[in-house]
């Protein structure tokens, strides 16, 4: 009796484990994401280089004789049950990536892309751009130019050195330095912490980290917030056993949790301290076709990647390989495809953004740049359902060719200004009337910025004096008076 009631127990087995999904994957998707087009042919050069499993695709011909194969394939390697590749990318497989528009008719090669060099931002610059054309509020907009001066290189805000750098500090000194009531303060402060790059406004490195890791999605994880914020020295330690006891999690999983902090960006304003001069190339070309606009990726010199069969055939025998070896194999495999699967979503998000941006500013490809309209980052986030980060991502550094000439993406986004009709027009479109008027003045008499405004009104425009001033200087044009002594100079003698 004792026997059967012993066989008869019932048992239940719960176990709890904190996991980071996708993250590897998710991680690359960013990276590449913000690269230009030369700098994504390194990348793939390197990978190319160092994964044995990645090879190049290196004729059309050649992908269309071993597609005949592909599905089966597929089903080789779902099969593959130590690989768990559903695991890693859930209902997406595709083990090739070959650009699309190759040999398009299109594509004018003649163009020498070397006439196109552009000079780096500097992180202040991109940072009040991104406030310039996502913040409506005049006085919000104001108090975010005045304290974006004060974050450093590595995109940090910070005070003197005598100061402790705590976020109260920080508050108290820019509410007293610029003479702006603290909610003011916090609320810039919170508005410059939505910017690319990620982390950036932040007062500490565990608010860099956790910035980070709130847009990727964990901004619930209790256990993370608590690594963060409490457990940084003894991650630089290696004290694993502590921090499991404290947090009553396994080791294996702060193992996991290590992992995923050390690939975020303690330093997220580095990238941008030094500055090059680098050469143009078009990631998204525009052509017209009777009277509709087609938008399509500059993907030459973008090779096709695919995963080298051979080696991945060897998983199926791996009673014939020792187990270091197929560890390997299996880690270059996962490499493979999360580069392949990150390279689609880099071409696919650049398309859907460059498509709705055509779509916003048709007006201006058909009449040119007075015909402008307003177009800020959430605009184009909330239309394709993706965060303002990503759009200022895909934008920064990234350029369009069009029947009117090659743009920044930047460029077709601009602030809006009120008009007496209510219909909002673009800061950029003011600014071509502005250099209109000022070209088609009277060289005696040049207009000065009170009678600029008076024009613009007179057209509806609702304008300062002030920002007709500001959009003058960004136009490169002097004052009236200068405009009148260098015509006088130059001119009358």
């Amino acid at each position: 009796m004792a026997f059967i009631e012993q066989n008869l127990k019932q048992k239940l087995d719960l176990r709890l484990s904190q996991k980071l999904a996708l993250t590897p994957a998710l991680q690359q998707a960013i990276k590449l994401l913000q690269l230009t087009v030369p700098e994504l042919q390194q990348e793939i050069k390197k990978e190319l280089l160092e994964n044995p499993l990645l090879e190049e695709v290196r004729s059309l011909d050649e992908v269309e004789t071993n597609n005949q194969k592909k599905e089966e394939e597929k089903k080789d390697l779902l099969h593959e049950k130590d690989i768990n590749i559903e695991d890693f990318f859930r209902d997406y497989f595709d083990d090739q990536y070959v650009p699309k528009n190759r040999n398009k008719e299109y594509v004018d090669n003649d163009i020498n892309y070397e006439n196109f060099v552009s000079k780096e931002q500097s992180l202040k610059e991109y940072l009040e751009w991104q406030a310039g054309i996502n913040i409506e509020d005049s006085e919000l907009y104001n108090a975010t130019l005045m304290i974006i001066p004060y974050i450093d290189d590595n995109g940090y805000l910070k005070v003197p050195e005598e100061l402790k750098s705590t976020y109260s500090n920080i508050v108290d000194f820019l509410a007293d330095e610029l003479k702006i009531e603290k909610p003011l303060i916090e609320k810039a402060i919170k508005e410059i912490q939505k910017f690319d790059p990620t982390g950036v406004g932040a007062t500490s490195v565990e608010e860099c980290l956790w910035l980070q890791s709130a847009y990727l999605g964990f901004e619930h994880d209790e256990i993370l917030k608590k690594m963060i914020f409490n457990h940084l020295e003894d991650i630089a330690s290696n004290q694993i056993s502590k921090i499991a006891l404290i947090l009553g999690i396994s080791e294996e999983d702060v193992i996991n949790y290590i992992d995923f902090i050390k690939k975020l960006e303690p330093k997220p304003g580095r990238k941008y301290s030094s500055e090059k001069t680098q050469y143009i190339i078009p990631d998204v070309i525009v052509f017209k076709i009777d009277d509709e606009y087609y938008v399509d990726l500059n993907e030459d010199g973008i090779p096709g990647l695919r995963v080298n069969k051979q080696y991945a055939e060897m998983l199926k025998n791996r009673d014939k390989i020792e187990k270091e070896t197929e560890n390997y194999i299996k880690d270059k495999l996962k490499s493979a495809l999360w580069l392949i699967k990150s390279i689609h979503n880099r071409q696919k998000t650049i398309l859907k953004v460059a498509k709705s941006i055509v779509e916003k500013q048709r007006d201006f490809f058909d009449f040119g740049v007075e015909y402008m309209k307003p177009l800020t980052l959430r605009d184009i986030a909330e239309e394709l359902g993706i965060h303002e980060s990503t759009v200022a991502r895909v934008v920064k550094n990234k350029y369009m060719q069009t029947p009117r000439g090659v743009f920044e993406l930047k460029y077709f986004f601009s602030s809006k200004l009120a008009t007496s009709s209510g219909i909002d027009v673009s800061a950029m479109a003011v600014k071509e009337k502005i250099k209109k008027i000022i070209e088609n003045e009277n060289r005696q008499k040049p207009y000065s910025d009170s009678e600029i405004v008076k024009i613009l009104r007179s057209q509806g425009i609702k304008i300062a004096r002030r920002t007709v001033a500001k959009y003058r200087e960004e136009l490169g044009i002097e004052s009236s008076s200068k405009r009148k002594l260098y015509y006088r100079r130059n001119y009358e003698n």
